[in-house]
C-alpha cells in the first residue's frame, strides 16, 4: 500500500452515548464510513440504538439512559440551576451507578477495533482502551473543549475573557474533572487490568485526532486551530436518513396548521426536559399573543400531555427539524450544537435559552454572527422573550440568516469527519 493511502477496510468502533444531539452526528459519520466498506460498530445509549440500526449499522447498547439521568434528582437539580457543581456531582454519581454494566459493555464493544472513536462523555474511557490495545483514538466533539486562547472552558465561564485567562479556565476545568471522576476512572482502569492510578504521567497520550464536528463559519477564530483538530462542519441528516428513522417530513395535521397562517415561531428544548410544561405553554401563548405571531412547541423529551391546541399555539412531539424549521420564522431553543446547526441550515434566526454545557457558547456564536441572541434559561421570562424575539422578526435578521444558510450549504460535515477518521486509522492499519 502506498504511503498516505487509506486502508481498504478497518473496524471502527464508536463509543458515543448521550442525548440525540450527541449521538446523531456520530451515527451519520459512522454510516458514511460503513458506506465506504469499513466494519463499523456504534455503541450508544440504549434509547438511541434504533437510530443506528435504521442506518444499517451494527449498533449495541451501553446500558446508559441519559434521559433517566436528566429526570433524576441529580439531573433535575442541574437543570434547575445550570450550575457546574451540580453537574459535576450529578454526572459523577450517575457514572458510578452505571459502572457495573457500562464498563463491560464498553470493553466488549471495542474488541477487535482498529480505530476507536469517543465523544466528550467517553474520551477518557476510549483513550485508556486505545492505549492498552495500541490503536489510534479519535475524539468526535461538537464544540471546542480543548485549551485555546479564544474561548473559556464552558464549565468555568461564559464571559468574554483575555486570552491568558481563557487558557487558565481550561486548566481549572481539567483539574475539576480529574477530581470529580478520579474514583470512577480508577475503577475503569482496574477493569482494564491497570493500576488505579497511572504510574507514568505520559502513560497514554491525548487523542491522535480531535474532530471538531461544527462549522468554521460560526467559529472562525479556530479555523486554523491545529492539524489534529480540524473543523469539519456540522454532520447533517438527509431526508432519506429521517425516512429511515421514521420521523421524516410533516404529518397531515401539522401540515394543515402550518398552511393555515403565517410562519410560526418554533419553541423547542430538545433533550432538556421542561420542568413545568403547563407553565411553559402559558408563557409561549402570552408571548405569541403580544407579538402577534403563531407558535409551534416541539415537546422533545418533555411530557406536555394531551393539551388542546389553540389557533395561535400548537404542541407537537419530536419533529423533523429539517422539514419544520424552514417553515418557521424564528427558532427558540436550548442551544445544543445539533439544534443550532438545524436552525442555521434552515436559514432562520435563533433565540437560545441556554441551560449549561456548550449552550451559552453556541448562543454567543449566533449573536456574534448576527444570527440571533441568547439568555440563560434560568432567567427566562415572558418579557425577556418578547424583547429577544421581536427584532428577529424583521427583514434584516431574516436576510442575514438566509445569507448564512447559503454559505453553509457548501460544507459537508459528514464527509469531512469521515475523511479525517479514515486518515487517522491508516498508519495503524498499515503496521499490521
Amino acid at each position: 500500500m502506498l504511503l498516505g493511502t487509506v486502508p481498504a477496510t478497518m473496524q471502527i468502533t464508536f463509543i458515543t452515548p448521550g442525548t440525540r444531539g450527541d449521538v446523531q452526528p456520530a451515527a451519520l459519520v459512522a454510516a458514511e464510513l460503513h458506506r465506504r466498506g469499513h466494519r463499523v460498530v456504534l455503541a450508544t445509549a440504549d434509547d438511541l440504538v434504533p437510530m443506528g440500526r435504521a442506518l444499517g449499522l451494527e449498533t449495541v447498547p451501553l446500558g446508559v439512559d441519559i434521559r433517566a439521568f436528566l429526570r433524576s434528582d441529580e439531573g433535575s437539580e442541574f437543570l434547575r440551576t445550570g450550575g457546574t457543581r451540580a453537574y459535576l456531582t450529578g454526572i459523577a454519581a450517575f457514572k458510578q451507578r452505571i459502572a457495573p454494566t457500562f464498563f463491560p459493555a464498553v470493553i466488549a464493544a471495542s474488541s477487535g477495533a482498529d480505530v476507536i472513536v469517543g465523544n466528550h462523555l467517553t474520551i477518557e474511557e476510549v483513550r485508556h482502551i486505545a492505549g492498552v490495545a495500541r490503536i489510534p483514538v479519535v475524539a468526535l466533539v461538537h464544540s471546542p473543549r480543548r485549551s485555546n486562547r479564544f474561548f473559556p472552558a464552558f464549565s468555568v465561564s461564559t464571559a468574554r475573557l483575555p486570552g491568558a485567562v481563557n487558557l487558565m479556565t481550561h486548566r481549572i476545568a481539567a483539574r475539576r474533572d480529574r477530581i470529580a471522576n478520579a474514583e470512577y476512572l480508577g475503577d475503569f482502569r482496574r477493569a482494564l487490568g491497570l493500576t488505579r492510578r497511572p504510574e507514568d504521567r505520559g502513560e497514554f497520550p491525548p487523542p491522535d485526532l480531535e474532530v471538531q464536528a461544527y462549522s468554521s463559519l460560526l467559529v472562525p477564530e479556530l479555523r486554523d486551530w491545529s492539524p489534529i483538530r480540524p473543523l469539519t462542519g456540522f454532520p447533517r441528516a438527509t431526508a432519506h436518513d429521517h425516512t429511515r428513522w421514521g420521523d421524516a417530513g410533516v404529518d397531515g395535521r401539522l401540515e394543515e396548521w402550518l398552511a393555515a397562517g403565517e410562519p410560526p415561531v418554533f419553541f423547542g428544548f430538545g433533550s432538556m426536559p421542561v420542568r413545568d410544561p403547563a407553565a411553559m405553554t402559558a408563557l409561549v401563548t402570552r408571548v405569541c399573543a403580544e407579538l402577534g405571531v403563531r407558535g409551534l412547541i416541539g415537546a422533545g423529551w418533555s411530557d406536555f400531555g394531551d393539551r388542546e391546541d389553540s389557533e395561535r399555539v400548537r404542541v407537537v412531539g419530536s419533529v423533523d427539524h429539517a422539514a419544520v424549521l424552514p417553515r418557521c420564522v424564528v427558532a427558540v431553543h436550548h442551544g445544543g450544537a445539533g439544534t443550532t446547526a438545524e436552525a442555521v441550515t434552515a436559514g432562520i434566526p435563533s433565540v437560545v435559552c441556554a441551560v449549561s454545557f456548550d449552550q451559552p457558547f453556541w448562543g454567543q456564536r449566533l449573536e456574534d454572527r448576527g444570527l440571533g441572541t441568547w439568555m440563560p434559561f434560568a432567567q427566562l421570562t415572558g418579557a425577556r422573550l418578547v424583547e429577544a424575539i421581536r427584532p428577529l422578526l424583521g427583514p434584516d435578521a431574516r436576510r442575514r440568516a438566509r445569507s448564512f444558510r447559503t454559505s453553509l450549504a457548501a460544507e459537508d460535515g459528514t464527509r469531512g469527519a469521515a475523511d479525517a477518521i479514515e486518515a487517522a486509522g491508516a498508519p495503524a492499519r498499515r503496521g499490521r
